[in-house]
This record gives structure tokens, C-alpha cells and sequence, in this order.
């Protein structure tokens, strides 16, 4: 039976309060500038206050599958979160 290495691409969300911005995109930017996101995920806690919450968002936006042993990727398949390659 082969084997396969599947990446997941879960959507999460991350909640930031008490932001002071003249607009809602401010908003956005401003905090999407100032939480650094890879840090977060790796573990380490957050680098803000204002950082509520984090949780898993109940939805995934996609895999990656690779075959083991397919050192070039060559059969490597992406999917959408029907299950459908892309």
C-alpha cells in the first residue's frame, strides 16, 4: 500500500481587540503588520496584548499530498477543500 505525506491548510482565526483605527481596513492592516503570525504558530505566545484568541476556524482551505518517495514532487497533487486537484 503506498504512502503518502498530506499537508493540511487549516483556516484559523485569530481575534485582536481594542484596535484604534480611523477605518476597518486600517484596522486590518495595522494588525496584520504588528502580529507576527509565523512566530504564533509556532508556538510561542503572543506577541500582543490585544490577541484574544486563537482557535481552529472549523474549515479547511486545502491539502497538499506528496507521495513518499517522489523526492522531485513530481506526483505531488494540491486539492480544494472538496477534495477536488487543482
Amino acid at each position: 500500500m503506498p504512502k503518502y505525506h498530506v499537508h493540511l491548510y487549516p483556516i484559523v482565526c485569530v481575534t485582536l481587540r481594542d484596535v484604534e483605527a480611523e477605518s476597518q481596513v486600517e484596522a486590518i492592516k495595522k494588525d496584520e503588520e504588528l502580529v507576527d503570525l509565523y512566530k504564533l504558530f509556532a508556538g510561542a505566545s503572543p506577541d500582543h496584548p490585544r490577541v484574544a484568541s486563537i482557535q481552529y476556524a472549523d474549515a479547511l482551505d486545502g491539502f497538499l499530498v506528496d507521495e513518499d518517495g517522489d523526492t522531485q514532487y513530481n506526483l505531488s497533487t494540491t486539492y480544494d477543500s472538496d477534495y477536488q486537484s487543482t
